[in-house]
């Protein structure tokens, strides 16, 4: 399919892989532009079925995204009602993003701190660029609490413990110690993050594609349930893979000794 012209996103396809570039200079902050950009984006990934894994990356080396601009935040009017539409308007996108049902990968080549940290826990997997970059969620600094889902991503990933230690401190992380504690997937070196986020991208858009999304769902939609609930998730997606055109495929490759020839179906 072709997709809609963007002005702070540009997009590269090859392979069942699309690369999103965050290019939104100087430092890829979130606006009301950029968030109607990226869920016009989120929409067309679900419904283009040439595309089985996406990987976000920047055109700025230094940083992959800065989040909210700063400076403009003291042009807030602190009011209630204005402050609670600018928080339900990260969480409108941010909960879109987690909810594209094809992998997503970030490609982390500079800062993402507050909402660019957040972005990025809003996706399937992080690789990390070791030296100057940093990743972190530093908004205690301002008097402020996260406000993009950091409070209740970030311990998923790492732990209450750590998660609780690294909003009340605001620490930046590089990659090491972020893929140490389960933060990052990957730590790369600088000049292979991109290529090793795409690589692990093109091996996951070689997977069975409804097996894989339906692999996403459960889990997303497990976390935070019952034991008992999360089987009940676990069993509708479960039936839905056995009776997909993939499932057949996949059988009959195995039975035949030949490769699948995945449909996405």
């Amino acid at each position: 399919m072709s997709f809609d012209s963007f002005k702070f996103l540009s997009l590269e396809q090859s392979g069942g892989v699309a690369t999103v570039y965050l290019d939104k200079p100087p430092a890829n902050t979130l606006d009301n532009d950029l968030y109607d950009e990226l869920l016009r984006l989120s929409d067309q990934m679900d419904a283009d079925s040439e595309t089985r894994a996406v990987v976000f990356a920047t055109r700025n080396p230094k940083i992959f995204m800065a989040g909210a601009d700063i400076k403009r935040m003291k042009e807030y009017r602190f009011e209630e009602e204005y402050v609670n539409k600018v928080i339900a308007r990260v969480h409108q996108v941010f909960g879109r993003l987690e909810r594209i049902t094809k992998p997503t990968i970030a490609a982390i080549t500079g800062y993402a701190l507050g909402g660019g940290c957040e972005f990025s826990l809003c996706l399937d997997f992080r690789f990390m660029s070791r030296g100057p970059a940093r990743i972190g969620l530093p908004e205690v600094n301002l008097g402020i609490i996260p406000g993009g889902g950091g409070t209740q991503r970030l311990p998923r990933a790492v732990g209450y413990a750590k998660a609780l230690e690294l909003m009340m401190t605001g620490a930046y992380l590089d990659a090491d110690e972020a893929a140490r504690i389960g933060l990052v997937t990957r730590a790369c070196d600088a000049e292979k993050t991109l290529g090793e986020a795409q690589a692990f991208a093109s091996q996951l858009a070689g997977q069975a594609p409804v097996a894989v999304s339906l692999i996403k769902q459960c889990l997303r939609e497990s976390i935070g349930r019952s034991y008992r609930e999360g089987f009940e998730v676990e069993k509708e997606h479960c039936r839905k893979a056995v009776l997909s055109q993939d499932a057949r495929e996949g059988i009959s490759a195995f039975v035949e000794k030949r490769k699948a020839r995945w449909l996405g179906k």
